[in-house]
């Protein structure tokens, strides 16, 4: 039986993880991928195939096929945070903190939905996180009306969305939605201290 397996980035990962991201867009949009390397302050993290031997003894030496990644980056000034959210630019959209973690590129391959490999990226952040001092979890997100739309992953560890735009598009232009566009920018955050973290 596969298992699945979280590690560091590799050098060699950009190309298959930008392949992976791009898939979730509509035709023609590329997406270019931060592995954060030697940015102490972002943490990307990658999910692969792995056998169960594997999965328990060497995670991080694992080379299975890569089915979902996700990254936090900490900062302290809420202004920062905006500037590199993709939906909101406005700093007094969030609650006050004193180091926020902004989760970025938060995908898993569309073979590999309800697999549970979202929430262990999360979760394994939300650790991540905490131990390096963040107090308020941030994600400006794509909720869509597909299976794997994030409101669901957010909403199951202790995310509240504060804030939501509808986002203005025929459904024939959306990758996720059938019949009408429900597509939406939301801005979602968690405090440190719930669900675990």
């Amino acid at each position: 039986m596969d298992e699945i397996a979280i590690r560091e980035p590799r050098p060699g990962d950009a190309e298959p993880l930008e392949e992976l991201i791009t898939s979730h867009f509509s035709e023609g949009s590329s997406y270019g991928v931060d592995l954060g390397l030697d940015d102490p302050t972002y943490r990307v993290l990658v999910a692969v195939e792995a056998d169960s031997a594997e999965a328990d003894s060497a995670e991080a030496d694992s080379e299975g096929s890569i089915l979902g990644v996700m990254a936090l980056r900490e900062f302290a000034d809420p202004a920062a945070v905006a500037d590199e959210m993709y939906f909101f630019d406005d700093p007094g959209l969030l609650p006050a903190a004193e180091l926020y973690g902004h989760l970025e590129m938060g995908y898993v391959a569309e073979s590999a939905t309800g697999r549970g490999i979202g929430s262990r990226l999360l979760q394994r952040l939300h650790t991540v996180g905490a131990e390096r001092g963040v107090d308020l979890f941030v994600a400006d997100s794509w909720y869509h009306g597909g299976d794997d739309s994030p409101e669901q992953l957010f909403d199951g560890h202790g995310y509240e969305t504060v804030h939501r735009d509808p986002i203005d598009r025929p459904a024939s232009e959306c990758p996720k939605c059938e019949g009408e566009c429900v597509c939406e920018g939301a801005l979602a955050v968690r405090r440190v201290g719930g669900d675990g973290a």
